[in-house]
């Protein structure tokens, strides 16, 4: 007989109890685990409906290329090309359209997913791209998932294969099984938005190739949306025999052609404006509305900007903003240019040079500060860095209010011109970043590093050492230090050299740095070895692929398991050295205190027959720990 579970059992209350079978809870435990893995390794941000997604085209204009692609994406529309390519110089409009498209296929449920790149804002890693569109289609189709969860439980380091092995897995591999078990797999879009802010030219090669390949082989049911600029490497890539085949393209070009949809949206938006502030309509002027559309050259970004611009909430009103703008027509410091965003640049000189000198150097950081690869364009990281307080970091945002907008937890770029036009000194001039207010910053940095690691007094965690790198608060004070060390790294690695930065270099005490916390850095050694002149490098930086290993037995001795010599690097000079060690399973690098050799040596390995050499390191090697005063293993 059946016995209850609460059979004799008293003295108790059950307050609405929720029972579930432990087998039950198993399965449940485990299906979630796979999809797990993959959003870890996704970019949700990159989605089309995420908060961060760009604006659709505004109604009424783009239509004939939205009407086409929709067509296109129908099935049995596309005549064999399952690539559709809408090419097309910055600001044209691409990103909108591939938004309104997205939301078009979506309500149709003709979309499998989207993903928009964007270098700005950081949303530029390939590795990302298979894992978030697979993770996208997985949460409408269950068979899939199922499948999905099931093959990355098996393997979860695929999503951290190469990306056609990543393709493999994650597309043709479950639908070969849906297909086998007789399931019903429709047509559908994916949307893949500014390849080429896709970091790195050999990615988005690969990305095309493995498109095509699929779309010839039909080992897909999809048809892709792809849209870029026209950068050589990716023309050269879509008409090449293989892809062209199968490929169908589009250009957008910079035009005045559209200057009647781009006079729609500017009535359209600025009207809200005047009727906001009480203006008396029609607001701006007839006379105003065609300056503007002549200043905006056929470009959508222009009059996106001059939007913002004019809407300004810290300015002296809309009246104001305008006349700024209309001001730029009849400029007498305007230069005849070839660049295609040339109007765009004057645009975007007027705004930096409305930003108050009192402010211009702290906006110059932050957006130096957003290409430091472990600040990337955090809000809050970049703050503790350039030690701002609050209300100092908002204040200097909003001066970028139309360019750029700070969110709770990053910063958020409305289009990726405006970094390239602040990183290029024949665009921006005198506001360049890479300039004076770099080389202002890197001094700035070099400055505190060297306080706390040429202080062997200073220990981590301690009020001083808090003090020196200027964090809030001793809890913050490791993680900024790491904030320090790589912004350092990156600005020496990027920016032009001067005297000063070389001999701070020459003089800073790396072991200590190593000693004082030895974390994993995102550091690129590899460009400032080559960026030190030659007949100093002695002094700063040397590459361990450069030194004989055999002569060398209890440096390596102190390499650590997992490290890589002829990637890894020896930093300072003297008693001044640490190592850098490259670890390829973290793709990190890791400072380690460097220790010299012990008193009493074994003679050197290379005096050794080459049998016995292994033996002799072995030897070293526990010499070396018995004899080392070194106190711990970073992490």
């Amino acid at each position: 007989m059946t016995q209850h579970i609460f059979q004799n059992a008293h003295d108790f209350v059950m307050d609405r109890p929720q029972f579930t079978s432990h087998r039950q809870f198993r399965q449940s435990k485990a299906e979630k685990k796979g999809l797990k893995i993959l959003l870890e390794a996704s970019i949700p941000a990159a989605a089309y409906d995420s908060s961060e997604h760009p604006r659709n085209c505004h109604p009424g204009t783009r239509v004939r290329y939205i009407n086409q692609i929709v067509k296109w994406g129908s099935e049995d529309a596309n005549y064999g090309h399952h690539i559709f390519w809408l090419k097309g110089p910055a600001g044209v409009g691409k990103s909108a359209i591939a938004q309104s498209c997205a939301e078009e296929f979506a309500a149709r449920n003709k979309l499998a997913a989207a993903f928009f790149f964007s270098r700005s804002n950081q949303r530029d890693d390939p590795q990302c791209l298979f894992t978030s569109i697979s993770y996208q289609w997985a949460s409408k189709r269950k068979p899939y998932a199922k499948i999905l969860k099931s093959t990355i439980d098996d393997d979860p380091t695929i999503v951290q294969k190469e990306l056609s092995h990543q393709f493999h897995h994650l597309f043709v591999s479950p639908l070969q099984e849906l297909i086998a078990s007789g399931k019903d797999i429709p047509e559908r879009v994916i949307i893949i938005d500014g390849l080429d802010e896709c970091a790195g030219e050999t990615a988005q090669r690969a990305i095309i190739e493995i498109v095509a390949a699929s779309t010839r082989a039909h080992t897909t049911p999809f048809v892709w949306l792809i849209c870029s600029r026209l950068e050589p490497h990716l023309v050269a890539a879509f008409n090449s025999p293989e892809v062209s085949a199968v490929t169908h393209q589009e250009e957008l070009m910079v035009s005045r052609a559209i200057d009647n949809e781009i006079f729609k949206y500017l009535t359209d938006e600025l009207a809200k404006e005047g009727r906001e502030h009480d203006l008396p309509l029609p607001w701006p002027h007839e006379r105003d509305m065609g300056t503007l559309i002549n200043l905006s050259s056929g470009l959508f970004i222009y009059a996106h900007t001059v939007v913002r611009f004019i809407g300004d909430r810290n300015s002296l009103g809309p009246e104001s903003q305008l006349q700024a703008v209309l001001a730029l027509a009849t400029s007498t410091v305007r230069e005849s240019s070839e660049h295609p965003l040339s109007e765009l640049d004057f645009f975007y000189l007027l705004i930096m040079e409305r930003i108050p000198m009192k402010l211009l150097q702290t906006v110059q950081w932050i957006l130096l500060a957003t290409k430091i690869p472990r600040v990337s364009n955090g809000s809050e990281e970049t703050r503790q860095l350039l030690r701002l307080s609050p209300s100092e970091f908002r204040t200097a945002c909003r001066a970028l209010h139309s360019v750029m907008r700070a969110e709770k937890s990053k910063l958020v770029f409305y289009h990726a011109s405006f970094m390239d036009f602040v990183q290029d000194p024949q665009r921006s001039r005198q506001f360049c970043i890479r300039l004076e207010p770099g080389l202002a910053l890197r001094t700035e940095l070099v400055q505190r590093l060297q306080a706390v690691c040429n202080d062997p007094d200073i220990k981590p965690h301690s009020e001083p050492f808090c003090a020196l790198v200027r964090a809030d608060s001793q809890n913050e004070s490791i993680y900024l230090y790491a904030l320090l060390i790589e912004g350092f790294f990156f600005l020496c690695s990027t920016l032009p050299w001067d005297d000063a930065t070389l001999t701070a270099l020459m003089s800073l005490n790396f072991k200590n740095m190593a000693k004082t916390w030895a974390p994993s850095l995102l550091l690129q050694p590899d460009r400032l070895f080559l960026r030190i002149p030659k007949e100093h490098r002695n002094k700063v930086i040397r590459s361990c692929k450069d030194i004989d290993r055999d002569k060398f037995t209890v440096e390596v001795a102190q390499m650590p398991s997992d490290a890589n010599w002829d990637a890894s690097y020896i930093l300072g000079h003297g008693q001044y050295k640490c190592f850098c060690w490259y670890r390829p399973a973290r793709d990190r690098f890791t400072l380690w205190p460097y220790h010299e050799r012990p008193p009493t040596e074994l003679r050197p390995a290379a005096d050794w027959p080459a049998s016995n050499k292994s033996l002799y390191t072995f030897m070293q090697r526990i010499k070396f720990w018995r004899t080392s005063t070194f106190r711990r293993l970073p992490r």
